[in-house]
């Protein structure tokens, strides 16, 4: 008896550290995440944890696009000043960084302020998000005065900081051409990209270049093997003539999508869309090559 009681006493000191303090030990790596303290601020409530069977009770309409980029886990905290402004902290949990980059990509707001916190971020009136390594943090203010808007950048710090290596942006975005390229329009589309199961993921960057509007993108196939098979399959889909794949630039119709110019080298397909000058599509398809190469 006085040895269940033991455990029993020593089971609930564990409950009261871990209310007093919550911690999140992440799936994708070894490092521990709590929430921040912050001076000023109080957590009001308990942590809300919210995982893929039940994201849909927090962003109901949402959650389905979230669980296509490998949602693993959300924790939700909030907190509140003396003068009743509030400040909600979501710490998205996914499965790997491009996960991650990718449904912040989704979401970004390309004229928003950028901001140096995580491998990115951006800042636009009473809300901050910005990623890092597998997460994806968003946070959204209530009743700050104007004064005290800097708040957000310090709350952003501290989870940041709490939440460990920064990481980097895929390095894939690495290959798309600077020249014409639209700031901040880069994302990662996780699955299905142009509506095609066969193409099972893609980056995009958007550009413009002498009044042309297009758009570049990148496949990143796990081996050669499947990226010919992506080949094959686009060619049945467009009833193309070519009857077996081979690495090399295609011009296709998708009807969909128009004309499309598309290359395949290796475990990558890249292309380009929404471009009607021939020569303009050629020296794009050049530029991903030269990049990919280095």
């Amino acid at each position: 008896m006085e040895k269940n009681s033991l455990i029993a006493c020593l089971f609930f000191a564990y409950l009261v550290l871990e209310i007093a303090n919550p911690s999140w030990a992440s799936s994708s790596d070894s490092k521990t995440f709590s929430f921040p303290e912050v001076t000023g601020w109080k957590q009001t409530g308990e942590i809300q944890t919210f995982i893929p069977k039940n994201l849909y009770e927090y962003i109901n309409g949402a959650a389905d696009l979230y669980l296509s980029y490998d949602f693993e886990e959300l924790k939700v905290a909030e907190y509140r000043n003396n003068k009743k402004a509030n400040i909600t902290v979501e710490v998205y949990r996914h499965r790997t960084p491009t996960h991650a980059f990718g449904i912040y990509s989704q979401e970004r707001l390309p004229v928003a302020d950028s901001l140096e916190i995580g491998a990115q971020g951006y800042r636009d009136n009473e809300i901050l998000n910005f990623v890092t390594g597998p997460y994806y943090v968003k946070m959204n203010s209530f009743q700050i005065n104007p004064e005290e808007q800097e708040v957000l950048n310090s709350f952003a710090k501290k989870v940041a900081e709490n939440l460990g290596e920064k990481g980097a942006l895929p390095s894939t975005l690495a290959t798309f051409p600077a020249e014409g390229k639209i700031d901040h329009s880069e994302k990662f589309v996780a699955i299905k990209f142009l509506g095609y199961s066969f193409l099972h993921s893609a980056f995009t960057a958007d550009y413009e270049l002498s009044g042309k509007k297009f758009r570049v993108f990148v496949i990143e196939g796990e081996d050669k093997n499947e990226c010919g098979n992506m080949i094959q399959s686009y060619l049945q889909q467009t009833r193309n003539p070519e009857t077996r794949a081979a690495e090399g630039r295609y011009t296709l119709v998708d009807p969909h999508h128009g004309g499309i110019d598309l290359y395949w080298k290796g475990k990558q397909v890249w292309g380009i869309l929404g471009l009607d000058d021939p020569a303009l599509r050629s020296k794009y398809l050049k530029l991903v090559e030269e990049a990919a190469e280095k």
